[in-house]
């Protein structure tokens, strides 16, 4: 009976850490976030994706620094369009 207790604790310790890594994040501007205490978490700091493969499109030479001051009036709901005019 105790194992069962703890590992429902456990299970629920782990929701509240991935609830708390979801929400950290940098406000927009010319660094994204990269939310890597979630990957930690979830173990997809070993995945290859196709910016490693490929290249990340936001280390192009045309790459448009964000606007930092319009990107949070658009998360906060004060403005409207994307975040960064160069991502559609």
């Amino acid at each position: 009976m105790d194992a069962g207790l703890e590992s429902n604790t456990s299970q629920v310790i782990e929701g509240d850490e991935r609830t708390v890594w979801k929400r950290f994040q940098r406000p927009p501007g010319a660094i994204p976030s990269s939310m890597l205490g979630l990957e930690a978490l979830t173990g997809s700091l070993d995945d290859f994706g196709f910016e490693d493969y490929l290249n990340d499109p936001r280390h192009s030479e045309i790459f448009q620094p964000a606007d930092m001051h319009h990107g949070m009036e658009v998360c906060l709901g004060i403005s409207k369009g994307p975040v960064c005019p160069s991502f559609f």
